[in-house]
C-alpha cells in the first residue's frame, strides 16, 4: 500500500512540474517569436494586401516601476528588402494577462485618452459569458464589448494552449471572428486598430525561432498584392500554369521582368531576371504553395502557384 502511495506521489509531482513548464511556455512574451499579420484595404476601384511583421525585444524598459519588453513592427514589409523595425510600443505580462503601455491616443468602450497610458491587451482568465472591452490605438474609436461564447483548446508548438472565441464564433470558422490563443494572441492584428477606411487585419502565421508554431489557414504567411497593379498588367504578363509539375511559362510584350519565387515563411527561394517569353524550371521546388513576384519598373504583380 506504501509502495502504492509513493508511486502516486511521485506520478503527481511529475505531472506538477510538467503543468508549470507548460505554463511558462505559454507565454506571449518571447523574443524568439515573430508574428506575420496581413493587412487588407479595400477601396472603391482597388484591393491591397500587405503583410506586417511583429516582434518582441528583450526587458529593457521600467515604467512607473514595472518592467516592459520592447513592441517593434515592420510596416508593408517586402521579402526583397532588409526589414525596417520600429518600436511602437511597450509590452509585459502578469497573472494570464498581456499588458501594453503606449504614447499613442487610445479609446476604450467609448471613452478617450490622449495621454500615455497601460491598458489590457488580452486576458485570458475569461469565463463563458464575460465581456471584454477593446482598447483601439485610435482616437473616438468605439466597437461593441467581446462576449465570451466558447473556450476550447488547441496544440501550439507541442502543447494544447487555451483558445478563446467571441460574439458567437465556434471553432468551425477559424478565420472569422474573435478569438485568443495562449501562447500566440489575436487571430487579428498584434494591436487592435479601428479604420474607417475600409480596412482589416488579419493573423497569417506565428514563428518561434523562425519555424511556424501557429498557421490560421489561409494557405501563405506572406503576402503582397495591389489589384491596380494587376488590372494594368495582367493582360501583358501571362503566367501559366498555375498549378505546376516542373515548369512554368512566362510571356509578356515589354521587358526585362524581375522574378523572385516567395514561400509560405515570406523567403525568397529563387530569382532570374527575364529578357524574352520564356519556360523556367522549377522541379527544386517541395510540393505546396508559393507567391510568384513579377516586377517591372515601378509595377508588381503577385501571382500565387501551387508545386504538386
Amino acid at each position: 500500500m506504501k509502495k502504492v502511495f509513493l508511486i502516486l506521489i511521485i506520478c503527481l509531482i511529475s505531472l506538477s512540474s510538467k503543468i508549470s513548464y507548460s505554463q511558462v511556455n505559454k507565454s506571449i512574451i518571447d523574443t524568439t517569436k515573430q508574428w506575420n499579420v496581413l493587412h487588407t484595404f479595400r477601396g472603391t476601384q482597388e484591393l491591397k494586401k500587405t503583410t506586417n511583421l511583429y516582434r518582441i525585444l528583450s526587458e529593457d524598459t521600467i515604467i512607473d516601476g514595472r518592467n516592459y519588453f520592447k513592441l517593434q513592427k515592420t510596416i508593408n514589409y517586402d521579402t526583397n528588402l532588409t526589414a525596417n523595425w520600429q518600436t511602437i510600443d511597450w509590452i509585459r505580462e502578469d497573472s494570464n494577462r498581456v499588458y501594453v503601455f503606449t504614447y499613442n491616443n487610445t479609446s476604450c468602450n467609448g471613452d478617450s485618452y490622449d495621454f500615455p497610458r497601460e491598458y489590457i491587451l488580452l486576458d485570458f482568465n475569461l469565463s463563458l459569458n464575460d465581456t471584454f472591452h477593446i482598447t483601439y490605438e485610435n482616437y473616438l474609436a468605439y466597437s461593441d464589448p467581446l462576449v465570451v461564447s466558447f473556450i476550447d483548446s488547441v496544440l501550439i508548438d507541442n502543447q494544447y494552449c487555451k483558445r478563446i472565441f467571441f460574439n458567437g464564433e465556434v471553432p468551425l470558422y477559424p478565420q472569422s471572428g474573435v478569438y485568443w490563443i495562449e501562447g500566440i494572441g489575436s487571430n487579428g492584428d498584434f494591436i487592435n486598430h479601428y479604420d474607417h477606411s475600409h480596412s482589416t487585419w488579419n493573423l497569417l502565421c506565428a514563428y518561434k525561432n523562425n519555424n511556424i508554431i501557429y498557421d490560421a489557414g489561409y494557405g501563405y504567411c506572406y503576402m503582397r498584392l495591389d489589384t491596380k497593379e494587376i488590372e494594368a498588367n495582367n493582360n501583358q504578363i501571362k503566367v501559366y500554369p498555375t498549378l505546376i509539375d516542373k515548369e512554368i511559362n512566362i510571356s509578356s510584350d515589354k521587358y526585362p521582368i524581375s522574378l523572385s519565387v516567395i514561400d509560405l515563411f515570406g523567403r525568397e527561394v529563387f530569382r532570374k531576371e527575364i529578357y524574352n517569353n520564356i519556360t523556367i524550371n522549377l522541379d527544386f521546388l517541395k510540393k505546396g504553395i508559393y507567391i510568384l513576384k513579377l516586377k517591372r519598373k515601378d509595377t508588381i504583380i503577385n501571382k500565387k502557384i501551387i508545386k504538386k
